[in-house]
C-alpha cells in the first residue's frame, strides 16, 4: 500500500492508494478531493491549505475550488493562488477576475425624473442589488419628492421607476433584497423587488430616538441592521436597530463632537454625500466617525452587544469610502487620505496601498480588489492581493461622481456628473476566451 506524502520544492507526486477500500478515511490527494467533495466548509478551506502544499497536482485541485458553491472556499482559494508561482494559477485568477476583458455593456442616459429642471439634479444614493443583478439609483428631489430608478445590468433595460414622494434617506439592506427609506422620524423597512413595506402596519415603522436622522447606514450583506446618527448643536446621538425584529441594539449619546458626513468631495457642480457611519461586510461591527474642529475620531462598535471596542483619536484627514473583512481576519478601510487614495488595516491604522488617485474608490467585500477613478475620469481596478493594476475603463467625458461592484464581481456601474450611467462588464462572447 502506498501512502502520500508533501514533497518540498518539488512539483512531481505520486499519487495514493486509499487506506482501506471499506473505510473512509483518505490520505493524500485523495483525501483532499474527498474533503473538497462533500465536506464543510472549515474541512474544504483546511483541505485547499494542505493541496497548496503538493505542487501543481495540488494548484490543480485548489483552481477548480473557484468553482465552489461556498463563497468562503472560493476566496480562499483565490487568496492561495495569488501565492503561487504557477502559470495555470496566475491564468486562473485572471479567468476568475475577469476585469481585463472588461467593456462598457451599457451607457443610460434617461432617468424619466417628474420634477422640474431634472437636468439640475444628481443622484443621492448608487448601489447594485446583488440578489437579481440590478442597478439602483436614488434622487432626494430637494424634499419635494424622491424618485428611484431600477435597471437590469445585463441588458441595460429599465426594470421600474417608482416615486417615494418625500422620503429623506435610502439605502439597501441585505444582498439588496431589502431597502431601508427614512421619512420624517420613521424608518421604514421594504421589500425592494415590491416596494411593499415588510410587516404589518404599524409594527414595521422603526422610531429612533432623534428626530430627522441626518446619516444612515446599513448592513449591505447578512445582516439586518441600519445604523441612524443625529448631531445638533454640541449634542447627537447614535442608535443601530436590527429591520427584521423591530428592536434597538445601541443608543448612544455624545458631546462636543459631531456626527456628520466625511469631508464632502466637490466635484464640479456636485457634491457626492457620504456617510460618517458603515458596517463591517459581516455585520459584526459599526464604524462612526467624529469631528471636533481640527480633530478626527474613529469609534469601533460591536453590534452584537452594543459595546465600543476601541477608539482611535487624532487621525489624519481621511474620508472612509468602504470597508472589507480579509480572511485573515483583518478589517480593512479604503478611501481619501491627504488627497491620496489609500487601503489600510482598520485596528492598526497600518497603509497597505497608496496611489494617486481620486474618489470615489470602493473595495470588494474580502478586501482582495480596489476600484478608485483619475483625473482624466478613468476607473482603475486594482489587485490588492497581487498588487498589480488588472484593468482600466475608459468612457466617461467628465467627473465620476459614484462608482459600485456587483459581489461577484462581473459588473462595475458608474454614474458622471454629465448625467450618464455606464455598466461594464464582460460580453458573453469574451467570457471563456
Amino acid at each position: 500500500m502506498n501512502s502520500e506524502k508533501p514533497t518540498d520544492n518539488s512539483d512531481v507526486m505520486r499519487e495514493h492508494d486509499l487506506v482501506s477500500s471499506s473505510s473512509p478515511a483518505l490520505e493524500g490527494l485523495e483525501g483532499i478531493r474527498y474533503r473538497l467533495r462533500g465536506g464543510s466548509t472549515k474541512q474544504k478551506v483546511d483541505a485547499l491549505l494542505e493541496a497548496f502544499q503538493y505542487g501543481h497536482k495540488g494548484i490543480d485541485l485548489v483552481i477548480q475550488a473557484l468553482g465552489d458553491d461556498v463563497r468562503e472556499v472560493r476566496e480562499s482559494a483565490l487568496l492561495l493562488l495569488s501565492y503561487s508561482s504557477e502559470a495555470t494559477a496566475e491564468q486562473a485568477i485572471l479567468n476568475y477576475l475577469p476585469f481585463a476583458k472588461m467593456q462598457c455593456l451599457h451607457t443610460l442616459t434617461e432617468f424619466n425624473l417628474d420634477c422640474y429642471k431634472p437636468e439640475q439634479h444628481h443622484p443621492y444614493y448608487f448601489a447594485i442589488a446583488d440578489y437579481n443583478n440590478t442597478l439602483i439609483c436614488y434622487w432626494d428631489l430637494y424634499y419635494k419628492q424622491s424618485f428611484v430608478n431600477i435597471w437590469h445590468l445585463e441588458t441595460g433595460q429599465s426594470k421600474k421607476d417608482f416615486d417615494l414622494a418625500m422620503a429623506h434617506e435610502f439605502r439597501l439592506g441585505k444582498s439588496g433584497k431589502v431597502c431601508i427609506i427614512s421619512f420624517q422620524d420613521f424608518l421604514w423597512p421594504l421589500d425592494t423587488e415590491t416596494q411593499e413595506p415588510i410587516g404589518t402596519y404599524p409594527d414595521y415603522l422603526m422610531r429612533p430616538v432623534q428626530t430627522h436622522p441626518h446619516c444612515l447606514t446599513v448592513c449591505p450583506t447578512k445582516q439586518p441592521l441600519v445604523a441612524t446618527g443625529y448631531t445638533v448643536g454640541k449634542t447627537g446621538r447614535l442608535e443601530i436597530w436590527d429591520y427584521e425584529t423591530y428592536t434597538r441594539r445601541l443608543h448612544h449619546q455624545f458631546q462636543d463632537w459631531a456626527l456628520v458626513p466625511f469631508s464632502n468631495l466637490p466635484l464640479g457642480n456636485y457634491i457626492s454625500p457620504i456617510s460618517p457611519l458603515l458596517f463591517t461586510p459581516d455585520g459584526k461591527l459599526l464604524v462612526a466617525y467624529f469631528k471636533q474642529r481640527l480633530q478626527n475620531r474613529l469609534q469601533l462598535w460591536n453590534t452584537e452587544t452594543g459595546e465600543l471596542i476601541q477608539t482611535l483619536d487624532n487621525l489624519p484627514a481621511l474620508t472612509i469610502n468602504s470597508l472589507a473583512n480579509r480572511l485573515d481576519g483583518q478589517i480593512l478601510a479604503c478611501g481619501i487620505r491627504q488627497d491620496e487614495v489609500c487601503v489600510w488595516e482598520l485596528i492598526s491604522d497600518r497603509i497597505l496601498y497608496t496611489s494617486a488617485g481620486v474618489a470615489p474608490c470602493l473595495m470588494s467585500s474580502d478586501g482582495r480588489v480596489l476600484i478608485y477613478c483619475t483625473d482624466n475620469y478613468e476607473i482603475v481596478v486594482w489587485d490588492l492581493a497581487m498588487n498589480r493594476k488588472l484593468c482600466i475603463l475608459q468612457g466617461h467625458t467628465a467627473p465620476i461622481g459614484y462608482v459600485a461592484m456587483s459581489s461577484d464581481r462581473n459588473f462595475i456601474a458608474s454614474y458622471s456628473i454629465d448625467r450618464t450611467i455606464k455598466i461594464w462588464g464582460v460580453q458573453e462572447s469574451l467570457i471563456y476566451q
